[in-house]
Protein backbone atom coordinates (compact mmCIF):
# COMPACT_ATOMS: atom_id res chain seq x y z
CA UNK A 1 0.00 0.00 0.00
CA UNK A 2 1.37 3.62 -0.70
CA UNK A 3 1.78 5.98 1.35
CA UNK A 4 3.78 7.14 3.89
CA UNK A 5 4.81 6.93 7.31
CA UNK A 6 4.52 9.70 9.93
CA UNK A 7 5.21 9.70 13.74
CA UNK A 8 2.64 10.44 16.33
CA UNK A 9 4.37 13.14 18.66
CA UNK A 10 3.06 14.61 21.60
CA UNK A 11 2.24 18.15 22.44
CA UNK A 12 0.94 20.26 25.56
CA UNK A 13 1.65 17.41 27.55
CA UNK A 14 -1.71 15.42 26.37
CA UNK A 15 -2.47 16.16 22.75
CA UNK A 16 -1.08 13.44 20.23
CA UNK A 17 -0.58 15.32 16.58
CA UNK A 18 0.82 14.32 13.37
CA UNK A 19 2.43 16.56 10.28
CA UNK A 20 0.30 16.00 7.31
CA UNK A 21 2.07 15.13 4.00
CA UNK A 22 3.23 18.74 2.00
CA UNK A 23 2.15 17.08 -1.45
CA UNK A 24 -1.24 16.07 -0.31
CA UNK A 25 -1.55 19.36 1.13
CA UNK A 26 -0.47 21.38 -1.86
CA UNK A 27 -3.18 19.36 -4.03
CA UNK A 28 -5.91 20.13 -1.91
CA UNK A 29 -4.91 23.89 -1.32
CA UNK A 30 -4.65 23.34 2.41
CA UNK A 31 -3.44 26.02 4.46
CA UNK A 32 -3.19 27.03 7.96
CA UNK A 33 -6.20 27.88 9.49
CA UNK A 34 -8.04 25.55 7.10
CA UNK A 35 -10.73 23.61 8.44
CA UNK A 36 -10.34 19.14 7.78
CA UNK A 37 -13.09 16.46 9.13
CA UNK A 38 -11.67 13.83 10.55
CA UNK A 39 -14.26 10.46 10.39
CA UNK A 40 -13.58 7.39 12.47
CA UNK A 41 -13.75 4.25 10.15
CA UNK A 42 -15.61 0.77 11.28
CA UNK A 43 -11.94 -0.47 11.21
CA UNK A 44 -10.32 1.92 13.33
CA UNK A 45 -8.56 3.74 10.92
CA UNK A 46 -9.51 7.64 10.12
CA UNK A 47 -10.47 9.41 7.23
CA UNK A 48 -9.52 12.73 6.77
CA UNK A 49 -11.18 15.28 4.39
CA UNK A 50 -10.69 18.80 3.60
CA UNK A 51 -13.94 20.80 4.18
CA UNK A 52 -13.44 23.21 1.39
CA UNK A 53 -13.89 19.73 -1.15
CA UNK A 54 -17.04 19.52 0.56
CA UNK A 55 -17.83 22.89 -1.44
CA UNK A 56 -20.66 22.05 -4.38
CA UNK A 57 -18.94 21.92 -8.07
CA UNK A 58 -21.47 22.38 -10.57
CA UNK A 59 -20.57 19.98 -13.51
CA UNK A 60 -22.10 21.48 -16.09
CA UNK A 61 -22.77 19.34 -19.39
CA UNK A 62 -23.94 20.67 -22.89
CA UNK A 63 -25.70 18.08 -25.58
CA UNK A 64 -26.28 18.78 -28.74
CA UNK A 65 -29.54 17.12 -30.71
CA UNK A 66 -29.96 17.10 -34.44
CA UNK A 67 -32.32 16.20 -36.69
CA UNK A 68 -30.64 12.36 -37.16
CA UNK A 69 -31.50 11.73 -33.06
CA UNK A 70 -34.04 9.52 -32.42
CA UNK A 71 -36.27 10.02 -28.75
CA UNK A 72 -34.71 6.84 -27.42
CA UNK A 73 -31.46 7.85 -28.16
CA UNK A 74 -32.19 11.49 -26.05
CA UNK A 75 -33.70 9.81 -23.38
CA UNK A 76 -31.12 7.42 -22.68
CA UNK A 77 -28.51 10.58 -23.26
CA UNK A 78 -30.12 12.75 -20.88
CA UNK A 79 -30.30 10.78 -18.33
CA UNK A 80 -26.83 8.84 -18.27
CA UNK A 81 -26.11 12.64 -17.64
CA UNK A 82 -28.21 13.30 -15.24
CA UNK A 83 -27.35 10.16 -13.32
CA UNK A 84 -23.36 10.67 -13.60
CA UNK A 85 -24.26 13.77 -11.23
CA UNK A 86 -23.99 16.89 -13.41
CA UNK A 87 -25.93 19.81 -11.88
CA UNK A 88 -26.57 22.08 -15.21
CA UNK A 89 -27.64 20.25 -18.19
CA UNK A 90 -27.67 22.95 -21.31
CA UNK A 91 -29.22 21.33 -25.03
CA UNK A 92 -28.80 22.78 -27.82
CA UNK A 93 -30.95 21.85 -30.65
CA UNK A 94 -30.10 22.07 -34.53
CA UNK A 95 -32.79 24.08 -36.54
CA UNK A 96 -34.25 20.54 -37.66
CA UNK A 97 -34.52 19.46 -34.48
CA UNK A 98 -36.59 21.95 -32.11
CA UNK A 99 -39.82 19.51 -31.94
CA UNK A 100 -37.75 17.61 -29.42
CA UNK A 101 -37.50 20.62 -27.35
CA UNK A 102 -41.05 20.32 -26.10
CA UNK A 103 -40.81 16.59 -25.05
CA UNK A 104 -37.70 16.83 -23.84
CA UNK A 105 -39.37 19.61 -21.61
CA UNK A 106 -42.40 16.91 -20.54
CA UNK A 107 -39.57 14.58 -20.08
CA UNK A 108 -37.70 16.40 -17.41
CA UNK A 109 -41.04 17.36 -15.48
CA UNK A 110 -42.34 13.81 -15.68
CA UNK A 111 -39.10 11.95 -14.71
CA UNK A 112 -36.80 13.82 -12.78
CA UNK A 113 -37.51 14.59 -9.44
CA UNK A 114 -34.45 16.87 -8.65
CA UNK A 115 -34.15 19.37 -11.23
CA UNK A 116 -35.99 22.16 -13.20
CA UNK A 117 -36.08 24.17 -16.46
CA UNK A 118 -33.87 27.56 -15.81
CA UNK A 119 -33.91 28.47 -19.35
CA UNK A 120 -35.55 27.92 -22.32
CA UNK A 121 -35.48 29.57 -26.06
CA UNK A 122 -36.44 28.34 -29.46
CA UNK A 123 -33.15 26.62 -29.64
CA UNK A 124 -31.97 25.78 -26.87
CA UNK A 125 -33.07 24.53 -23.07
CA UNK A 126 -31.51 24.92 -19.88
CA UNK A 127 -31.95 22.23 -16.90
CA UNK A 128 -30.31 22.68 -13.23
CA UNK A 129 -30.59 20.88 -10.18
CA UNK A 130 -32.29 21.81 -6.95
CA UNK A 131 -29.91 22.07 -3.98
CA UNK A 132 -32.88 20.63 -1.78
CA UNK A 133 -33.96 17.61 -3.31
CA UNK A 134 -30.01 16.40 -4.07
CA UNK A 135 -29.22 16.62 -0.27
CA UNK A 136 -31.80 14.45 0.53
CA UNK A 137 -30.73 11.29 3.01
CA UNK A 138 -30.47 8.28 0.75
CA UNK A 139 -32.27 6.14 3.50
CA UNK A 140 -34.88 9.00 3.65
CA UNK A 141 -35.26 8.54 -0.59
CA UNK A 142 -35.23 4.90 0.15
CA UNK A 143 -38.15 4.91 2.40
CA UNK A 144 -40.30 7.05 0.28
CA UNK A 145 -39.78 4.43 -2.35
CA UNK A 146 -40.83 1.36 -0.06
CA UNK A 147 -44.04 3.69 1.01
CA UNK A 148 -45.14 4.30 -2.15
CA UNK A 149 -44.20 0.46 -3.52
CA UNK A 150 -46.25 -0.39 -0.02
CA UNK A 151 -49.37 1.59 -1.08
CA UNK A 152 -49.00 0.36 -4.63
CA UNK A 153 -49.19 -2.90 -3.50
CA UNK A 154 -52.43 -2.76 -1.04
CA UNK A 155 -54.44 -0.71 -3.70
CA UNK A 156 -53.61 -3.52 -6.18
CA UNK A 157 -54.96 -6.03 -4.20
CA UNK A 158 -58.14 -4.02 -3.19
CA UNK A 159 -58.53 -3.35 -7.22
CA UNK A 160 -58.36 -6.60 -7.61
CA UNK A 161 -60.49 -8.20 -5.34
CA UNK A 162 -63.10 -5.32 -6.49
CA UNK A 163 -62.76 -5.58 -9.92
CA UNK A 164 -61.72 -1.75 -10.03
CA UNK A 165 -60.52 -0.74 -13.38
CA UNK A 166 -60.03 2.81 -12.32
CA UNK A 167 -57.86 1.95 -8.89
CA UNK A 168 -55.86 -0.63 -10.96
CA UNK A 169 -54.72 2.29 -13.98
CA UNK A 170 -53.83 4.40 -10.99
CA UNK A 171 -51.68 2.14 -9.39
CA UNK A 172 -49.88 1.97 -12.68
CA UNK A 173 -49.83 5.32 -13.17
CA UNK A 174 -47.92 5.71 -9.53
CA UNK A 175 -44.73 3.87 -10.89
CA UNK A 176 -43.36 6.99 -12.56
CA UNK A 177 -42.87 8.02 -9.27
CA UNK A 178 -41.17 4.94 -8.27
CA UNK A 179 -38.80 5.22 -10.96
CA UNK A 180 -37.94 9.06 -10.40
CA UNK A 181 -37.03 8.30 -6.94
CA UNK A 182 -35.10 5.45 -8.17
CA UNK A 183 -33.23 7.44 -10.56
CA UNK A 184 -32.24 10.07 -7.55
CA UNK A 185 -30.77 7.65 -5.48
CA UNK A 186 -28.45 6.31 -8.58
CA UNK A 187 -27.57 9.56 -8.86
CA UNK A 188 -26.87 9.91 -5.00
CA UNK A 189 -25.01 7.00 -4.93
CA UNK A 190 -22.98 7.64 -7.79
CA UNK A 191 -21.97 11.25 -6.41
CA UNK A 192 -21.32 9.30 -2.96
CA UNK A 193 -18.62 7.14 -4.68
CA UNK A 194 -16.67 9.89 -5.86
CA UNK A 195 -16.67 12.02 -2.03
CA UNK A 196 -16.56 10.86 1.19
CA UNK A 197 -17.90 14.30 2.23
CA UNK A 198 -21.25 14.04 -0.15
CA UNK A 199 -21.76 10.44 1.73
CA UNK A 200 -21.14 11.93 4.80
CA UNK A 201 -23.48 14.72 3.57
CA UNK A 202 -25.99 11.76 2.52
CA UNK A 203 -25.81 10.37 5.83
CA UNK A 204 -24.08 7.22 4.84
CA UNK A 205 -21.57 6.66 7.41
CA UNK A 206 -20.04 3.14 5.60
CA UNK A 207 -19.15 2.91 2.19
CA UNK A 208 -20.10 -0.26 2.44
CA UNK A 209 -24.09 0.56 2.65
CA UNK A 210 -23.23 2.35 -1.10
CA UNK A 211 -23.56 -1.56 -2.39
CA UNK A 212 -26.63 -2.51 -0.16
CA UNK A 213 -28.86 1.10 -0.64
CA UNK A 214 -28.14 0.23 -4.59
CA UNK A 215 -29.35 -3.28 -3.97
CA UNK A 216 -32.35 -2.13 -1.67
CA UNK A 217 -33.67 0.56 -3.95
CA UNK A 218 -33.41 -1.48 -7.46
CA UNK A 219 -35.53 -4.28 -5.38
CA UNK A 220 -38.03 -1.65 -4.83
CA UNK A 221 -38.00 -0.28 -8.52
CA UNK A 222 -38.24 -4.54 -9.34
CA UNK A 223 -41.43 -4.76 -6.77
CA UNK A 224 -43.23 -1.42 -8.40
CA UNK A 225 -42.72 -2.81 -12.02
CA UNK A 226 -44.46 -6.29 -10.80
CA UNK A 227 -47.20 -5.03 -9.22
CA UNK A 228 -47.55 -2.78 -12.51
CA UNK A 229 -47.07 -6.18 -14.38
CA UNK A 230 -50.20 -8.03 -12.25
CA UNK A 231 -52.54 -4.53 -12.94
CA UNK A 232 -51.77 -4.65 -16.40
CA UNK A 233 -52.26 -8.82 -17.44
CA UNK A 234 -55.78 -8.47 -14.90
CA UNK A 235 -57.08 -5.25 -17.52
CA UNK A 236 -56.48 -7.71 -20.23
CA UNK A 237 -57.68 -11.09 -18.93
CA UNK A 238 -58.89 -11.87 -15.55
CA UNK A 239 -56.76 -13.48 -13.05
CA UNK A 240 -57.89 -16.33 -10.73
CA UNK A 241 -57.61 -14.41 -7.15
CA UNK A 242 -57.56 -18.19 -5.39
CA UNK A 243 -54.36 -18.72 -6.76
CA UNK A 244 -52.72 -15.13 -6.86
CA UNK A 245 -54.29 -13.55 -3.68
CA UNK A 246 -52.72 -15.88 -0.71
CA UNK A 247 -49.13 -14.70 -2.80
CA UNK A 248 -50.05 -11.03 -2.63
CA UNK A 249 -51.54 -10.63 0.80
CA UNK A 250 -47.87 -12.57 2.00
CA UNK A 251 -46.06 -9.89 0.35
CA UNK A 252 -48.59 -7.30 2.35
CA UNK A 253 -47.72 -9.03 5.36
CA UNK A 254 -43.67 -9.08 4.60
CA UNK A 255 -44.28 -5.25 2.83
CA UNK A 256 -45.63 -4.19 6.30
CA UNK A 257 -42.72 -5.81 8.73
CA UNK A 258 -40.00 -3.92 5.95
CA UNK A 259 -41.69 -0.87 7.35
CA UNK A 260 -41.07 -1.63 10.56
CA UNK A 261 -37.48 -2.83 10.45
CA UNK A 262 -36.71 0.64 8.02
CA UNK A 263 -38.26 2.29 11.48
CA UNK A 264 -35.92 0.15 13.63
CA UNK A 265 -38.66 -0.79 15.63
CA UNK A 266 -37.65 -4.76 15.40
CA UNK A 267 -34.89 -6.20 16.97
CA UNK A 268 -32.22 -8.02 14.02
CA UNK A 269 -32.94 -11.49 15.39
CA UNK A 270 -36.71 -11.10 13.77
CA UNK A 271 -35.32 -9.59 10.87
CA UNK A 272 -33.14 -12.72 10.25
CA UNK A 273 -35.71 -14.84 11.15
CA UNK A 274 -38.38 -13.50 8.21
CA UNK A 275 -35.81 -13.64 5.84
CA UNK A 276 -35.03 -17.18 6.14
CA UNK A 277 -38.75 -17.86 6.31
CA UNK A 278 -39.21 -16.11 2.93
CA UNK A 279 -36.18 -17.65 1.25
CA UNK A 280 -37.56 -21.00 2.47
CA UNK A 281 -40.86 -20.20 1.32
CA UNK A 282 -39.86 -19.00 -2.25
CA UNK A 283 -37.75 -22.26 -2.91
CA UNK A 284 -41.23 -23.71 -2.06
CA UNK A 285 -43.40 -22.03 -4.37
CA UNK A 286 -40.73 -22.49 -7.30
CA UNK A 287 -41.13 -26.20 -7.07
CA UNK A 288 -44.82 -26.16 -7.28
CA UNK A 289 -46.91 -27.28 -10.23
CA UNK A 290 -49.91 -24.95 -10.54
CA UNK A 291 -51.88 -25.50 -13.55
CA UNK A 292 -53.60 -22.25 -14.67
CA UNK A 293 -54.33 -20.35 -17.92
CA UNK A 294 -51.29 -18.19 -19.02
CA UNK A 295 -52.61 -14.33 -17.27
CA UNK A 296 -53.15 -16.08 -13.95
CA UNK A 297 -49.49 -18.23 -14.57
CA UNK A 298 -47.77 -14.71 -15.25
CA UNK A 299 -49.59 -13.11 -12.44
CA UNK A 300 -48.53 -15.53 -9.85
CA UNK A 301 -44.93 -15.40 -11.17
CA UNK A 302 -44.64 -12.12 -10.49
CA UNK A 303 -46.62 -12.01 -6.95
CA UNK A 304 -43.92 -14.64 -6.16
CA UNK A 305 -41.11 -12.27 -7.73
CA UNK A 306 -42.12 -9.17 -5.25
CA UNK A 307 -42.13 -11.60 -2.56
CA UNK A 308 -38.35 -12.55 -3.10
CA UNK A 309 -37.62 -8.68 -3.92
CA UNK A 310 -38.25 -8.31 -0.20
CA UNK A 311 -36.29 -10.68 0.77
CA UNK A 312 -33.31 -9.38 -1.23
CA UNK A 313 -33.81 -6.47 0.58
CA UNK A 314 -34.33 -8.42 3.83
CA UNK A 315 -30.60 -9.72 3.06
CA UNK A 316 -29.08 -6.00 2.65
CA UNK A 317 -30.53 -4.87 5.45
CA UNK A 318 -28.82 -7.74 7.42
CA UNK A 319 -25.86 -6.52 5.88
CA UNK A 320 -26.08 -3.17 6.99
CA UNK A 321 -27.19 -3.65 10.71
CA UNK A 322 -24.65 -6.56 11.40
CA UNK A 323 -21.84 -5.71 9.63
CA UNK A 324 -20.26 -4.37 13.14
CA UNK A 325 -20.46 -7.63 15.08
CA UNK A 326 -17.04 -8.54 14.39
CA UNK A 327 -16.10 -4.69 15.98
CA UNK A 328 -18.59 -5.26 18.88
CA UNK A 329 -17.23 -8.35 19.77
CA UNK A 330 -13.54 -6.68 20.20
CA UNK A 331 -15.21 -3.92 22.44
CA UNK A 332 -16.85 -6.31 24.61
CA UNK A 333 -13.43 -8.77 24.82
CA UNK A 334 -11.75 -5.59 26.04
CA UNK A 335 -14.08 -4.65 28.54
Amino acid sequence: MEGEVRRVQLTGGATLIVSLPKEWARRTNLSPGDEVLIVPQPDNTLVLIPRKLGRRTSLSVELYVDEKTSVEELEKIFMSIYIAGAEVITIRFAPGATQYRKYLKDFVRRRVIDMEITEESSDKLVVQAMVAATELAIGDVVLKMLKLADNMLLDLVKGLETDNMELLRDVTERDDEVDRLYWLVERQLKRAAMSRYIMLELKVEDPRDLVEYTIIAKSIERIADHICKISYINQEEKVDLRVVRPILERAVEHMGALMDFFGGNVDDMKLAALYRELTDWSLKMRKEVVLSDPATSLARDSAVRINEYISDILESLLHIRLKNFQRLGAEARQQ
